[in-house]
């Protein structure tokens, strides 16, 4: 009996347990990464045992197993998002899991149709695939895509400039299936095999696992070891203001913040300084577009830097674009009822709003530019051309509430020079094919604005300035990261942080960064080892169905 409830135990919750406690351990800010390698398998061996030894709900159970380790691996690693939203924290930790599950289950339909040897393919590519669709949907949330998890070991996955993060994700599913063979090997049953030959297939699958591990290390080491930094230097200098988004943001005055940016950024900024960015929604103020030259945050912009003749800000605002027909209104459009047309008739007007990069030197706006990855919940609702009621649930974090607007394309700012920065906003800076699209339009450095505040002093922050590192190596590009209440700081071709912020500090910081102008295999390609995996899984499942279908007319 003892035996009977230490069994469901384990396979419900110690082996889950385990599971996603090593995959915490392995993620940023810590500098491990190697548990990552073997933290699936105790969740093989799950699924594998409860499949053995149950008939009824089997597949239930295998899933409760999974989901189960899926979200201690979630909720240990993001629950700090709860620190801007209890709500969609308990989403991002609940959902998530159900939604990694998803490749577990269809893999084991394959295990089950067609064996452990199309098992191992299976749970690749579905894997894989579900990373690139969770890149792309309206309910994205890739923070716990596989290949991040080496933005602490950057030194580790140089090769990133040809695969990109799905080089690294493809990496630890295999590596975590050879381990999960090599466990097999251990308990072959001595009577299918001698002891000499079970103890000669587990050293040869251990070594296996070993070179899988240490091979594209070493080459990693390598390509760090002899990559030299590529283009002629610019001059950036980045503000770091530090207004707690919570306590601070939208209380103190906007004469006091802006005269506080602009002192901070003339200690760093000269008449040789090219760039200066500000973080997201550095200017709360209301800025109509139609009018952006003459609206009072632009004029004082240009009049404080007016003695700067090479400079070009890159700033965050909040930019507002109206609408005087119905017609030409979005599904994201909002509606603003005023004046009076005449007796009694009321005037509408239809504005979008957006959360926006401006460029701006002295004499006056050169650009701006929409973000378009926007945060689920806190920024987008999902669909609103489908779904747009689902805007009044939307979480007030501050600010301007509800769906905001995007642009489809990417927007590079040139300065009078020639040079591109790309203005990656915030959650932007998480997708790598997304970024390299700002590459291949000429931007030769990455500029990154963002307001980490809502977060807290938690890992959160710390991760999302760790994972611009990936970016600069696919891009092999330098990252200028400006953040409201920090980490900011400059990341060179290879990854390399250089002159990080502290937490709530006041900050400017400058750097000289060249500008590359070459595009890397992965900026031309972008995530093509997904696409290729996509196409594989949709072949299996189509397999899979004929084979049902198939079954079900014979019956």
């Amino acid at each position: 009996m003892t035996g009977m409830r230490q069994g469901p135990l384990i396979w419900f919750f110690g082996l889950p347990l385990l599971s996603g406690l090593l995959m915490w351990s392995a993620w940023p800010p810590l500098h491990t990464a190697l548990p990552v390698f073997i933290g699936l398998v105790p969740l093989f061996i799950a699924d594998e045992t409860i499949t053995a030894k149950y008939n009824r709900f089997t597949g239930l159970k295998v899933w409760l197993s999974a989901y189960t380790g899926l979200f201690i691996w979630n909720l240990l690693t993001t629950w700090w998002v709860t620190n801007a939203s209890e709500v969609g924290g308990i989403l991002a930790v609940t959902a998530n899991p159900a939604l990694m599950s998803i490749p577990f289950m269809l893999a084991r339909r394959i295990r089950l149709r067609f064996g452990t040897t199309a098992w191992y393919l299976a749970f690749v590519v579905f894997w894989m695939s579900f990373e690139y669709i969770h890149l792309r949907w309206e309910l994205t949330w890739p923070w716990l895509t596989l290949g991040n998890v080496f933005a602490a070991q950057y030194t580790w996955v140089q090769w990133y400039d040809i695969t990109g993060v799905f080089g690294g994700t493809l990496w630890i599913c295999l590596g975590n299936l050879v381990g999960y063979r090599f466990i097999k090997s251990l308990s072959i049953p001595t009577a299918e095999s001698s002891n000499k030959n079970i103890k000669g297939i587990s050293f040869r699958i251990l070594a296996l696992f070993m070179l899988l591990i240490t091979v594209p290390i070493a080459i990693s080491k390598y390509q760090y070891a002899h990559y030299t930094e590529k283009g002629q230097p610019v001059d950036v200098t980045v503000l770091q203001p530090n207004f707690d988004p919570v306590t601070e943001k939208f209380v103190i005055p906007y004469k006091v913040q802006m005269d506080k940016m602009i002192g901070l950024s003339m200690q760093k900024t000269n008449a040789q300084t090219d760039f200066l960015l500000w973080p997201e929604t550095a200017i709360q103020d209301v800025i109509w577009l139609d009018k952006l030259a003459f609206e009072k945050p632009v004029r004082d912009l240009k009049r404080a830097f007016d003695s700067l003749p090479n400079l070009t800000c890159v700033v965050g605002i909040n930019g507002y674009e109206k609408y005087t027909q119905a017609d030409e209104a979005t599904a994201t459009a909002r509606t603003l009822i005023y004046g009076q047309g005449g007796p009694g008739i009321a005037d509408t007007m239809w504005y979008d709003v957006y959360n926006t990069a401006l460029a701006i030197n002295r004499e006056g706006p050169l650009g701006y530019y929409h973000k378009s990855k926007l945060v689920p919940g806190a920024e987008r609702w999902p669909y609103p051309e489908q779904l747009k009621w689902l805007n009044r649930f939307s979480i007030s974090l501050g600010g301007v509430e509800g769906t905001l607007a995007i642009q489809k394309d990417r927007t590079v700012f040139f300065n009078q020079d020639g040079v591109g920065i790309a203005p990656v906003i915030c959650y932007e800076s998480v997708f790598g094919e997304y970024v390299g699209d700002y590459i291949k339009k000429g931007a030769g450095i990455i500029g990154i604005i963002t307001n980490d505040g809502w977060w807290g002093d938690t890992d959160g922050y710390k991760q999302h300035c760790m994972y611009a590192s990936l970016r600069s190596i696919e891009t092999r590009r330098c990252v200028a990261r400006s953040a409201n209440t920090g980490i900011s700081c400059f990341i060179n071709q290879r990854g390399d942080i250089t002159q990080p912020t502290g937490w709530r500090e006041d900050a400017v910081i400058s750097a000289s960064l060249p500008v590359n102008t070459a595009l890397t295999f992965y900026t031309q390609h972008g995530d093509f080892l997904a696409r290729w995996a996509l196409w594989i899984a949709g072949g299996m499942l189509l397999v899979l169905a004929y084979y049902r279908l198939r079954e079900a007319i014979k019956k």
